[in-house]
């Protein structure tokens, strides 16, 4: 009998080749994940297809802030912002296991009075437009108070600082949890992973649902819809990689965000920060045992496939690190780095800096709904309007939008997660922090991972300092749609980005797990190890050297998230 995760698989592609949706969803990033629980909300039989995993793109590579966008205020893009701080406000209540606020500081220098009224006044106005909410309003600080926060900080010309609060999320597993919400949500939703969206099919010129193809195996098929949904984001920017046609108005403009990764006791501070140099805007963002650096913003035009940090990149974070701390950041310190290419809406060859971080929902003649820009934070907006104008005004009205007050999979209240850590820590003889972040990333689920550990003989950490089980890869396999060693590494655990060796440790008996989840052979499970230590050797390592000599043999250009 064939393993239960590629029967399961079976059935989905079955589904799509047998049946008519409501509505077919192109893209698994979160926008898409977002979109198709949207659809099931309002009780239509909905479908979404990605040509790779669940995240795999923009969605696993972002900053890993739900935040209402500080810096946007410069620009006044009021709108945006309280619109942002609301859904983060909503985020931490629907998802608390998932989303949590983080206290960041933000240091002034310059100009005394003149810098920190400025500066003040953004945080207030920020405050004013939602931030207090769940945090109370920011708190202003001397110099000396700053020092205490962050002691690495450069004292010389130091004037004060503002300590506020922000959401931080981790990406890939947020995506991941409102796709499995909406398969838990309304009739039914449908979605399979590793199939190619490769034009529409078309009758009297309109979308009536889309030619894809399965990479697992090549065949051909054809998914019917009423209603067909481009949630591509920045691979509606390169025509090759596209689908369907780009309606005018609705241009894409790639934007370039990097991230370097580095080891928590290099850097002391009680909290995240925000650093500001004329210009840019650099965060220090808290991670278990790590700092997240970032985010730069430049204009890209390379295919989208599996984006990486440049070299200019690095500098560029390393240099803004060390003007205002007292720290000397080097290569050396980064254990890792990722890139995610924002599929911002603009003008060709106007600022990524500048473009609106808003949404635009557009179709093309043949009636392919688009939405294109936004930003993380604002994901179920998106979803939202994007699936009212699939069903138009009227039906919009009579059939609005569930996802409001719909709770994500595995949510509860935090005291509530506290206790159920707590209780796993007691039952399993485990260390408290690895059944904490456990219950951090699955919620309520934690307990039947737990179950599924002992069931199986994996109730034990995939490496002696890896705060991750190896349960979690049979229950990846099982339950979160995994299928391939990156999968599991990148995504659904952040091991890739979180050590120096991107798991290449721990690759094997990951691959073990896997193999007998999927059906791997001996032979199959030292292919996937070898292409996965080919990726990640490109994918995340700092740039230059060996990095750059290495070809990803495990993805081809155009085949990661996005069509």
């Amino acid at each position: 009998m064939p393993p239960a995760a590629v029967t399961q698989r079976s059935a989905s592609l079955a589904a799509l080749a047998s049946e008519t949706f409501d509505v077919l969803i192109v893209g698994g990033g979160v926008v898409g994940s977002g979109a198709l629980l949207d659809a099931a909300s309002r009780g239509l039989r909905a479908a979404l297809i990605e040509q790779t995993d669940i995240a795999a793109g923009t969605s696993s590579r972002s900053s890993r802030l739900i935040h209402g966008g500080l810096r946007y205020l410069e620009q006044l893009h009021l709108g945006l912002v309280a619109e942002a701080l609301d859904e983060r406000a909503r985020l931490l209540r629907l998802a608390p296991h998932l989303v949590r606020l983080e206290p960041f500081l933000f240091p002034i220098y310059g100009l005394p009075l003149v810098h920190q009224g400025f500066y003040g006044s953004g945080i207030f106005l920020y405050d004013l437009l939602g931030s207090r909410h769940g945090a109370g309003f920011a708190r202003h600080m001397r110099p000396e108070a700053a020092l205490e926060f962050a002691p690495q900080l450069r004292r010389n010309g130091l004037q004060a600082a503002i300590q506020y609060h922000d959401g931080v999320e981790d990406d890939a597993r947020f995506t991941l949890a409102v796709l499995r919400t909406a398969l838990a949500t309304g009739p039914g939703a449908v979605v399979a992973t590793r199939v190619r969206a490769e034009a529409p099919l078309l009758e009297h010129g309109l979308a009536s649902g889309v030619r894809a193809r399965d990479l697992d195996t090549g065949t051909a098929l054809e998914i019917r819809a009423a209603k067909v949904v481009d949630a591509t984001g920045a691979w509606a920017a390169h025509p090759e990689e596209r689908f369907a046609s780009i309606p005018a108005g609705a241009r894409v403009l790639p934007s370039r965000g990097a991230h370097i990764v580095i080891r928590r006791d290099r850097l002391d501070a009680r909290g995240g920060m925000t650093l500001r140099i004329p210009g840019r805007v650099v965060f220090i963002i808290p991670w278990p045992d790590r700092w997240i650096i970032g985010t730069t913003d430049h204009e890209d035009a390379r295919p989208p496939a599996r984006p990486t940090a440049l070299d200019e990149d690095v500098d560029e974070l390393l240099e803004v690190v060390n003007h205002r701390m007292d720290i000397d950041l080097s290569r050396a310190d980064i254990l890792a780095t990722y890139a995610g290419l924002r599929p911002l809406v603009g003008d060709p060859g106007g600022s990524t800096v500048k473009a609106s971080r808003e949404h635009r929902v557009s179709a093309d003649p043949s009636g392919v709904v688009r939405i294109g820009g936004g930003k993380y934070t604002t994901y179920r907006v998106m979803a939202r309007d994007t699936i009212d104008a699939v069903l138009g005004r009227e039906a919009a009205r009579r059939r609005p939008s569930g996802t409001g007050e719909l709770a994500i999979v595995g949510a509860a209240p935090l005291a509530d997660l506290a206790a159920l850590a707590a209780r796993l820590a007691t039952e399993t003889g485990l260390e408290a922090r690895v059944l904490r972040r456990l219950v951090d990333r699955h919620g309520t689920e934690a307990a039947t991972v737990v179950d599924l550990g002992r069931e199986l003989d994996l109730l034990r950490p995939m490496g002696p300092d890896i705060a991750h089980l190896e349960a979690e890869v049979a229950w990846a396999a099982r339950e979160e749609l995994a299928g391939t060693l990156d999968d599991v590494l990148a995504r659904r655990t952040r091991v890739a980005q979180e050590r120096a060796d991107h798991g290449a440790a721990v690759a094997p008996r990951v691959a073990a797990i896997l193999g007998t989840e999927l059906g791997w052979d001996g032979d199959r499970q030292a292919a996937e190890v070898r292409r996965y230590l080919a990726s990640s050797a490109v994918e995340f390592a700092v740039p230059g050297g060996a990095r750059d000599a290495i070809v990803d043999e495990a993805v081809p250009a155009g085949a990661a998230a996005g069509a």
